[in-house]
């Protein structure tokens, strides 16, 4: 079925559903195809929702074995860590990790390169809040 998408304020299509991804469309994107009435978002037409929803399960790990016995067995630090590993999905994604009993890792979630932060940043801080301490006390004499 060829759909039609409204993005950036203009018309887009027809293309097939695979298209859309490459296209940008989102749950919340504006579609129409022949079959419907209006346009309507994209997250309440069922044929793109099963398709996100399938391209989705493809993307997130497969549950493991112990998995099956629910958040029971896990101990508390272990839930605080599924907690925010799960809080790093995009907000759509979590509630399916919820309801689906899948047990992140780290390992899922590739390390943040923390060396781009400067090391001199809060040396210069201090100094900057110095030189305005100073500059103020000379101007009150």
């Amino acid at each position: 079925m060829k759909y039609f998408a409204m993005i950036g304020g203009r018309q887009i299509g027809p293309m097939e559903i695979d298209d859309m991804v490459k296209e940008g469309v989102r749950p919340d994107t504006y579609v129409w195809c022949k079959q419907m009435e209006d346009w309507m978002p994209a997250g309440d037409v069922p044929d793109i929702c099963r398709y996100f929803r399938q391209r989705l399960a493809g993307v997130l790990p497969s549950m493991t074995a112990d998995a099956s016995g629910g958040q029971s067995d896990m101990s508390a630090a272990l839930e605080a860590e599924q907690e925010e590993l799960i809080n790093q999905l995009p907000p759509m994604a979590r509630g399916i990790v919820r309801k689906s009993g899948i047990r992140l890792t780290k390992e899922n979630f590739p390390e943040h390169d923390r060396t781009h932060v400067p090391k001199l940043l809060p040396v210069i801080l201090y100094i900057l809040c110095v030189i305005v301490i100073l500059i103020g006390f000379l101007i009150n004499f």
